[in-house]
């Protein structure tokens, strides 16, 4: 199957996702439309580990942005945010989110590797990636190169990210046994599911296909070093936003982990911080 196909497979699934997602008590829009100071639990968690910074004042390219929170959440930080993203629903729904909640974003609908033409000689203090994000996309080097062009020099890239060990872990019930059932490497190509429901919300999807890539940790850092940006931060992370398989317990903060005394043996998340030489 050729690369446009898995991405046009992917963008209908998306397309699907929107109005559920958007719906959802898992997403919080209402939440966000009736209280100015609430953002997205994915930004809280990038500003209690105070790895980012601060990005008042500075202008922040949000990839893979999807129905906007985390985008606006950047904004009410005080930034000049621009959110893209593949799907069209998605791009609408960040319009009205940001209309509806009085929170200024610019959004373009752009499928990522066609961004750079999309957003044609544009650079940002941060370029920015949130969960989620990268599994979709089969060239982790082409996408280093295309986060490193967006930024100007000095310019900050972070972003926070699923473990690959964690996407590895198989979703089925294996008691406290920790059961890989899928791959680590970018080199497994893509990995098709079915799926007719997603991960926030009720509803079933139209286009049930959807195709994902695997990076490991290394081939993105590497990916990173050879696009020429420096690594500031690499973070492993024992918490997440979701119970990606039953093993995993819900925190105090309303996060899930590990068990207990098994919190030191599976990393959840990860999170790069880099900066492009003046």
């Amino acid at each position: 199957m050729a690369f446009d196909e898995y991405r046009l497979a992917n963008r209908d699934n998306w397309d699907d996702r929107v109005p559920i997602h958007y719906g959802s008590d898992d997403y919080g829009i209402q939440k966000f439309i009736d209280n100015p100071e609430h953002i997205s639990d994915v930004v809280q968690f990038d500003l209690d580990n105070d790895e980012l910074g601060d990005v008042s004042g500075k202008t922040l390219l949000h990839l893979q942005c999807h129905i906007g929170t985390d985008t606006l959440s950047w904004a009410r930080q005080g930034a000049e945010v621009t959110g893209v993203d593949f799907s069209e629903p998605a791009i609408e729904a960040c319009r009205k989110l940001s209309t509806d909640s009085a929170t200024p974003g610019e959004f373009v609908v752009a499928e990522f590797y066609d961004s750079p033409h999309v957003l044609e000689n544009r650079q940002f203090d941060v370029v920015y990636t949130g969960v989620g994000a990268i599994c979709w996309l089969p060239d982790i080097n082409a996408w280093a190169k295309i986060v490193a062009d967006f930024l100007k020099p000095g310019g900050t890239f972070y972003i926070l990210e699923g473990h690959p060990m964690m996407w590895s872990v198989s979703q089925d019930d294996h008691g406290e046994q920790v059961v890989l059932d899928w791959p680590y490497f970018e080199s497994a190509g893509p990995l098709a599911e079915e799926n007719e429901g997603t991960y926030a919300g009720e509803g079933t999807l139209e286009h049930t296909r959807e195709y994902n890539f695997t990076h490991g940790l290394g081939e993105t850092i590497n990916a990173l070093i050879q696009a020429g940006l420096v690594l500031d931060v690499v973070h492993e992370h024992k918490s997440l936003h979701w119970q990606a398989f039953p093993m995993l317990v819900q925190a105090d903060n309303g996060l899930w982990k590990m068990p207990e005394g098994k919190e030191d043996f599976l990393p959840l998340m990860h999170s790069i911080k880099a900066h492009k030489p003046e």
